[in-house]
């Protein structure tokens, strides 16, 4: 009898299973991630993780800390590919709650290890992430180094903020002509607008992922202030979208002012990235005035 090559895989796997990784257990840290806000942390930590979920993605959303070409692409952030997964031979798999569906399969090839990654307070989370991941890489002095750092240049931007206290801030990701992801109550730089002491509330209601989806509309319902567009996703090129006549009419003389963050500012990042946003945004405001 012929046995095929995913056969000897899922024999593997389940031998795996029955024997609780023992071949695996003592070797140095093999990170597999499959969140690019963790995939962040775990680069800041100096721990470079074996694979990551689509790493051309995360390399478009995040322009630090840059993910090493070696990195192994283990497929879609929800769907992985198994057999490139066990060939592996991770030592863990950092996954987030949304994961839990594929439970039965993935703790087949390596034990998991869960991390929030969505709901309520996101920077506080952020951190306590980052903690987490020091610890399970024994890195907890370079985490504390690390936030040192990350909170040092925090306290100066809220410092270059002080000055623009007087306008509120909504931040939009331009989706098409017609509509706009507004963040708010959930979302990491919703939270970093609170850090910089920064009027950002709204009258919108948004999910638990801390956004809502508007017409362009509904904009015009709101008092004046700065448009903040974070491009990086889904489109990098903004100006087709910024040239429909709502735009126009919505940033004419005495009404909102418009500013456009770089490119690489993910809202699904870490706690660097949640300090980058501020020190970027500081820089707009202090360039439009």
């Amino acid at each position: 009898m012929v046995i095929s090559r995913r056969q000897l895989l899922l024999g593997a796997l389940t031998g795996a299973a029955l024997y609780s990784f023992p071949t695996w257990a003592d070797t140095a840290p093999r990170w597999v991630i499959l969140d690019w806000g963790l995939t962040e942390m775990a680069l800041l930590l100096n721990v470079t993780p074996v694979g990551v979920a689509a790493p051309d993605w995360y390399r478009r959303l995040f322009s630090q800390p840059a993910l090493p070409q070696q990195v192994a692409d283990v497929g879609l952030l929800f769907q992985p590919n198994y057999e490139t997964l066990y060939e592996l031979q991770p030592t863990q798999l950092l996954v987030t709650p949304a994961h839990r569906l594929a439970e039965a399969q993935l703790s087949r090839i390596a034990p998991l290890h869960y991390f929030p990654v969505s709901g309520l307070q996101p920077w506080q989370r952020a951190q306590q992430n980052l903690h987490t991941l020091a610890q399970l890489a024994g890195a907890n002095q370079r985490a504390e180094s690390v936030m040192r750092s990350l909170l040092a240049r925090l306290a100066v931007a809220r410092q270059r903020a002080a000055r623009f206290q007087d306008k509120p801030i909504y931040l939009l990701h331009p989706l098409d002509t017609l509509h706009v992801m507004l963040l708010g109550t959930g979302s990491l730089f919703n939270d970093v607008l609170a850090l910089l002491d920064l009027p950002h509330s709204t009258p919108f209601a948004v999910g638990a992922q801390g956004y809502a989806t508007l017409e362009l509309e509904q904009l015009t319902s709101l008092p004046p202030g700065w448009l903040v567009l974070l491009p990086s996703w889904p489109e990098i090129d903004l100006n087709p979208i910024l040239q429909s006549p709502l735009w126009h009419i919505l940033t004419r003389p005495g009404g909102h002012r418009l500013l456009t963050l770089p490119d690489g500012l993910s809202t699904e990042g870490g706690v660097l990235t949640a300090v980058r946003f501020a020190e970027a945004l500081v820089a707009a405001l202090e360039a439009h005035t």
